[in-house]
């Protein structure tokens, strides 16, 4: 009977064993080496294992629990131990500091709360900038969400995507007028890029952007189905991408970051899934597809790669996070 017993503790182990390892996600699936691996789902502060505090229980009891999950992400920031989202449902913008152990929500400035808050960053002093595009501003707060000052150009119309270049410059995704508008970080207004078009260099509603450690600017030029690479003074560089169904094309381009590897990730709110280019503009993968499980999605939105190669993506409709890492990188590392 102990024999048996020892027998069935094997077995049972072995097969949680192997249930474990089936539940590890990555792509390529097997038998190719994988390079990327699901790590979470992020819905709320806890998911990022931020617990609260008795202080905070003890506040929510008295005054009434705060708003501490996820609707409507849309935005994404994610650096060192912090990640920023804009909630486009809650019309707020939460911050989840791992290392300080807390949430903050943030829901407009001293005057007016935020409308349509869609994208957000931080500068080097983690000062944050956060853009609405119905209020037509981009609000910046101090790191603890004081509010600092208002950015709003008057010819801005529905900024969406910013992202700021390692000389300091604030780059702005106007949609409506289809330029990008650059400011000082102080809200100096210090020209435009683009206009509407299909040509090299023009845009039809563009959306997010981010900007390489070489000051490159990468622009998913949304409703011409293509990303645009430009330098940092608008100058056009090259451009990938058309309106198709199979892939390497777009339907909707959205996010865009780039990992260290200088591989460029583009979400696409159409096909529900990220595809991945190297320099060269060849695709290298593709993550995802429509769906509520780990590694699908239902309206990818933005994406955050960070220096250490960590990827969080807005799932906006499955109310949540996603996060993957990328592994082995060497093998993705793009041709220069």
């Amino acid at each position: 009977m102990k024999k048996f017993l020892y027998v069935l503790v094997f077995i049972v182990g072995v097969d949680a064993f192997h249930a474990a390892q089936k539940a590890k996600l990555v792509w390529p699936p097997p038998p190719d080496e994988a390079k990327i691996e699901y790590v979470s789902s992020v819905h709320n502060s806890n998911d990022l294992g931020i617990k609260k505090s008795f202080f905070s229980k003890a506040f929510d009891f008295l005054f009434g629990e705060e708003e501490r999950s996820l609707r409507a992400p849309f935005g994404v920031h994610a650096h060192d131990e912090r990640v920023y989202t804009t909630d486009i449902s809650t019309k707020s913008l939460y911050i989840f500091d791992k290392k300080e152990n807390e949430m903050i929500t943030i829901r407009g400035s001293e005057k007016e709360q935020f409308l349509y808050p869609i994208d957000v960053t931080a500068d080097e002093d983690e000062n944050i900038y956060i853009s609405d595009s119905v209020r037509a501003k981009i609000y910046v707060f101090e790191e603890d969400g004081d509010y600092l000052r208002t950015i709003a150009p008057k010819m801005m119309q529905r900024p969406v995507g910013i992202a700021i270049s390692p000389d300091k410059k604030l780059y702005i995704v106007d949609a409506l007028l289809s330029q990008i508008h650059v400011t000082s970080l102080k809200g100096d207004y210090l020209g435009s890029i683009g206009k509407k078009g299909l040509g090299d260099g023009e845009f039809n509603r563009p959306t997010f952007m981010d900007i390489g450690d070489d000051g490159k600017l990468y622009v998913s030029d949304s409703m011409n189905h293509r990303v645009q690479i430009l330098s940092s003074d608008g100058s056009f560089i090259d451009k990938f991408g058309k309106l198709g169904q199979e892939i390497g094309s777009f339907g909707s381009p959205r996010g865009i970051s780039i990992d260290s590897h200088n591989n460029i990730y583009v979400s696409d709110t159409m096909f529900n899934n990220i595809q991945i280019f190297n320099q060269n503009k060849e695709l290298l993968m593709v993550l995802g597809h429509y769906g509520n499980k780990r590694g699908e999605f239902a309206l990818a939105e933005d994406i955050s790669i960070t220096k250490d190669n960590m990827i969080y993506v807005t799932d906006t409709n499955n109310n949540r996070i996603q996060v993957f890492k990328l592994i082995n990188s060497a093998q993705t590392r793009s041709s220069k």
